[in-house]
């Protein structure tokens, strides 16, 4: 399993096509063939090495940690072939200042088109994922996990299910309805 980041900086919309660390996902999936997960975090900036770890950095940590934890104890292969996930948490700010704080939910890449998008796993009571910004900027403590395939495309309902299958359907949750 190949994990990036956790990276400074959300990777949603246009910018996992110039990420580096969604890019680091993608080469080990597409091109070696290993199952990998991009983690990005809202909050923070570019912090040197030798200096204190802000606590955002400490709850993006563990969350990115737990995720990978929750995958690998699912068993091997841990992901379908080709597959990649993109994790964003939203920003560490006064509601959400501990990793239980925060929930993750299985969202896809872009907003769905209507009459082109195809359905997407149904779950929550839709056949359409959330788009992983409407996740991240929902208040709360909402992680988006999309499932990713042919380098940068939302994957199919079957490899999403696979996902949701692996980690299963209590792991993730629903955004609210209001």
């Amino acid at each position: 399993l190949a994990v990036s980041g956790p990276n400074v900086g959300t990777n949603l919309d246009v910018a996992i096509f110039i990420s580096g660390t969604c890019g680091a996902a993608k080469l080990a999936a597409d091109e070696a063939g290993i199952p990998s997960i991009a983690f990005s975090g809202r909050s923070g900036s570019a912090t040197a090495w030798d200096t204190a770890t802000p606590p955002y950095s400490q709850v993006y940590a563990e969350l990115s940690t737990r995720f990978a934890n929750k995958l690998i104890a699912s068993g091997a292969p841990y992901l379908p072939p080709g597959i990649w996930l993109n994790v964003n948490f939203p920003e560490v700010d006064d509601s959400c200042t501990n990793p239980d704080d925060f929930k993750f939910v299985l969202s896809r890449l872009f907003p769905a088109v209507p009459l082109i998008t195809e359905d997407d796993v149904p779950l929550c009571g839709s056949n359409l994922l959330p788009p992983e910004r409407a996740v991240v900027d929902t208040s709360g403590c909402y992680a988006s996990v999309s499932v990713v395939a042919n380098g940068h495309d939302t994957a199919n309902a079957t490899m999403q299910k696979a996902v949701l299958d692996k980690l299963g359907s209590d792991f993730f949750s629903c955004l609210p309805t209001d």
